[in-house]
């Protein structure tokens, strides 16, 4: 029965026998190029994956790289910026001066910030004649300290003739090592 089935010559088997030698050349390259075919599109869908994840993994390295420059360079910057021993025992000194020299003005506010160099802001009312005796007195005292801004205005207070905001900034020693 199976050998009948092999020479029926209306099934696709004896249609392809009826055909010429380079038809069914043919027809056995078009299939087995087909069979060939399958497992190569797997390989290449494999190696453009591999491909496609080495470029994520390369991309999220050099990302991971630059945060740690970052991460290294902020944290540089925040040790530049701590309030060392040596930077605080220059403060007392300074603060003592502000608080000697502005005897005839009101002081309304005295306050250290620290950024890359410490920066005193002062507040204060009086009148224009003291406002200069103190910051020539203070400047002239305290060589380190250089004026930033200097904010001056008339003063609302009868008992004043003006309001200033001054910002003054420490300029740090130079270790010798």
């Amino acid at each position: 029965m199976r050998w009948k089935m092999m020479n029926n010559p209306d099934n696709y088997w004896g249609k392809w026998l009826k055909l010429s030698a380079l038809k069914q050349s043919l027809v056995l390259i078009f299939f087995g190029l087909i069979w060939l075919y399958l497992p190569l599109s797997a390989s290449l869908n494999h190696y453009f994956l591999l491909h496609n994840e080495q470029q994520i993994s390369q991309q999220t390295q050099q990302q991971f790289e630059h945060q740690q420059r970052l991460w290294q360079s902020l944290k540089q910057q925040l040790d530049q910026q701590l309030l060392t021993p040596a930077l605080a025992s220059q403060l007392p000194p300074i603060n003592q001066s502000v608080q000697a020299l502005s005897i005839h003005l009101s002081l309304e506010l005295s306050q250290w910030d620290f950024y890359q160099k410490p920066q005193l802001t002062l507040h204060c009312k009086g009148h224009f004649m003291d406002l200069m005796t103190f910051l020539t007195a203070l400047l002239n005292q305290q060589s380190r300290l250089n004026l930033l801004s200097l904010h001056i205005q008339r003063s609302e207070d009868p008992d004043f003739s003006i309001e200033s905001h001054i910002v003054l900034q420490l300029q740090p020693v130079q270790e010798v090592k």
